[in-house]
Order: C-alpha cells, then structure tokens, then sequence
C-alpha cells in the first residue's frame, strides 16, 4: 500500500536536488531511503534501552 505525505516545497526542491546529486533514481528514493534509516537507528536505540533494562534486572548494571 503506497501512503503520502506533505512536504514543502521548498524542502522538496533540496530533497530532488540531492537526490540528484547522490545518484538516486527518484526523490522518493531517497526520502524513503532516509525515513529507512530513521526508523533502523531509532528501532537500535530502543534495542539498547530494552537489553539495558534486562541486564539491570538481572543485577549485572546498576
């Protein structure tokens, strides 16, 4: 299922510029490129938070 979003249009103008220069066959690649990567490293951090939170439970932090 394809969802859209709103982004200005000047924002927009950057995104197709870089997309452009960094080889991207589309803006849209490399917006969904990029929200990709958001969500990998924000989903690691929570990784980290939940292994933390183990390990303390298991008195090997404090």
């Amino acid at each position: 299922m394809s969802k859209s979003i709103k982004i200005d249009s000047s924002l927009w103008r950057r995104v197709e510029q870089r997309a452009k220069e960094a080889g991207y066959s589309s803006a849209e690649e490399l917006v969904e490129h990029a929200v990709e990567k958001e969500l990998a490293r924000l989903e690691d951090g929570e990784a980290h938070e939940e292994i933390e939170r183990r390990l303390k439970g298991l008195g090997y932090l404090e």
